[in-house]
């Protein structure tokens, strides 16, 4: 076999579980399964705590431990609460610190719907509103706080003031 071939196959190889990555959502995020949180905190540096249940939704509070190398010794924190419905589908996400996360793990395959450039008149705020998807970000350099949610899949008298990092 020539050896520009064999290197063709191996790069085919090695790039099958890229193409996977993109063919469905192999991490939690919007519309993602709850049995991913624990890969999404770890792609984030959190740790889970444990999970609450109210009203025909449960959620999972992570947070960055203050020994981590991202913390700065205790000086920087980031608290996450993924939301999800009866059925284990995550339908809200929550955030807040003074470490930006990654918006692509939170989102998921939603995050497609966020526009590159902030269109806002508010240089520290982003809005974003489809019929899909809702996102409120504020922040300054020090302190950011975000919410995202999918409308449609809101638990039955869940209301999205509900969605936040503090127990409601």
């Amino acid at each position: 076999m020539k050896k520009s071939r064999r290197i063709a196959i191996l790069f085919l190889w090695l790039s099958l579980p890229l193409f996977s990555l993109h063919s469905s959502n192999v991490w939690a995020g919007l519309d993602g399964n709850q049995n991913l949180i624990r890969e999404d905190a770890l792609k984030l540096g959190l740790v889970p705590g444990p999970s609450s249940t109210q009203n025909g939704y449960s959620s999972v509070t992570m947070s960055l431990p203050s020994g981590s190398p991202r913390s700065m010794n205790g000086r920087k924190t980031l608290t996450v609460r993924e939301f999800f419905d009866t059925g284990g589908t995550i339908f809200a996400v929550a955030w807040e610190g003074s470490l930006p996360p990654d918006l692509s793990v939170l989102l998921g395959d939603r995050f497609s719907s966020v526009p590159k450039k902030n269109s806002s008149p508010y240089r520290h705020q982003l809005f974003v509103r489809t019929p899909d998807l809702i996102v409120r970000v504020i922040g300054t350099a020090r302190f950011r706080a975000g919410k995202a949610w999918i409308p449609s899949r809101l638990p039955p008298g869940f209301n999205a003031d509900q969605i936040r990092v503090q127990a409601p």
